[in-house]
């Protein structure tokens, strides 16, 4: 592999539009990661009104409902600000960047040079650094997609079972009354009996 002048005026060409590309993908991901960061803070704030509002000493049925309601919005903001949050998705893209800025500048003066000569190892290296570029525009966004439909789904499982769960319950203690109601029913037909029999009936 060698500079050629078709090859540097295509990494010349092909690196800004993977530049524009990823800071497009890296501006999605901040707005949806500081749209999550916003979402808890305003339920902190829903939280910390909601236990005023309970006073100061809640039933415990109020702090059952005020863990579920507010619980699951917690779990939902959290779950959605672990997707490559900017700790980890500023120093990737800046050294990806940095990468291609040297690739962009390298294929322009080589382009720019009279006989540059050959070069192998700046033609690897910008083949290298452009495709590093191009998967990070194309690996990360698939992968912070599953990573939130993963997120949705381990949610939606978790909601499932706690309903199901209640519905147990409440079938559960339906169960229990039904139960109640028979032997009440039982121990009246027995009296009901025990007066037919002492009246001969």
């Amino acid at each position: 592999m060698q500079m050629t002048e078709p090859f540097a005026a295509t990494i010349a060409a092909v690196v800004p539009v993977i530049w524009l590309v990823g800071a497009l993908e890296v501006h999605q991901m901040m707005k949806i990661y500081l749209a999550s960061a916003r979402y808890l803070e305003e339920t902190a704030g829903e939280a910390e009104k909601l236990l005023r509002d309970v006073g100061e000493r809640p039933t415990s049925e109020q702090l059952v409902e005020l863990n579920k309601e507010i619980g699951e919005r917690l779990d939902d903001g959290v779950e959605q600000t672990k997707v490559f949050p900017p700790g980890f998705l500023n120093p990737l893209w800046t050294a990806v960047v940095a990468a291609l800025l040297l690739s962009e500048f390298e294929a322009l003066r080589w382009l720019a040079t009279d006989d540059p000569g050959p070069r192998p190892g700046l033609a690897m290296y910008m083949l290298v650094s452009t495709m590093v570029g191009f998967g990070a525009v194309t690996i990360v966004p698939v992968a912070v997609a599953m990573s939130q439909a993963l997120g949705h789904l381990r949610r939606g499982k978790k909601r499932h079972a706690a309903v199901r769960d209640a519905v147990e319950i409440k079938v559960d203690r339906l169960r229990e009354r039904v139960d109640g109601y028979r032997d009440e029913a039982q121990t009246l037909q027995r009296e009901v009996d025990a007066v037919r029999s002492e009246r001969g009936e």
